[in-house]
């Protein structure tokens, strides 16, 4: 049995990354592209802004995979094709990683900055886990704007209350 680390084992987090990506996909292509300015509250971020944070993270977490580095950029969210062709494409891209790294390299330290300049240095895994984490957050903020904006809660965690008996 692999020795368990703060991050856990990469075995682990591949087969979390395995089952959350169906899952953010379905709320991300259930949301209507024609709403991605709604916000609920006017301290709300707009659903196109939940829904590129999703891929932001993934971004930051396909960066780290590759060079152990990764800049967090706060760029504005393109139009709802391109969020879901993000998603998917980096998504395929962060597991073909996955897939090659061991443990060892799991461990390393990785670092995220803003602006060149540091803001985090940890093991790989951890960071890995926090952005993960994250976009799970901001999967779940932008599910409780799709019964508002007419469309249909997919099933997550067990079935929605629009899912089908």
């Amino acid at each position: 049995m692999p020795e368990k680390i703060g991050a856990g084992t990469i075995q682990f987090f591949r087969e979390r990354q395995r089952i959350e990506t169906p899952l953010t996909v379905g709320v991300l292509t259930a949301l209507p592209a024609d709403k991605l300015s709604y916000r609920p509250h006017p301290a709300s971020q707009t659903a196109g802004t939940a829904a590129w944070t999703i891929v932001r993270c993934l971004r930051v977490c396909d960066e780290l995979g590759r060079n152990r580095r990764a800049e967090l950029q706060h760029d504005d969210p393109p139009s709802h094709a391109e969020i879901v062709e993000h998603y998917e494409r980096l998504t395929g891209s962060l597991a073909e990683q996955l897939s090659r790294m061991d443990q060892r390299q799991w461990e390393e330290k990785a670092t995220v900055t803003m602006g060149g300049l540091p803001i985090l240095e940890q093991p790989l895994g951890e960071t890995l886990w926090l952005f993960l984490f994250d976009a799970i957050h901001h999967r779940g903020q932008l599910s409780t704007y799709l019964r508002p904006l007419g469309a249909r809660v997919p099933s997550i965690y067990g079935r929605s209350g629009d899912a089908a008996a």
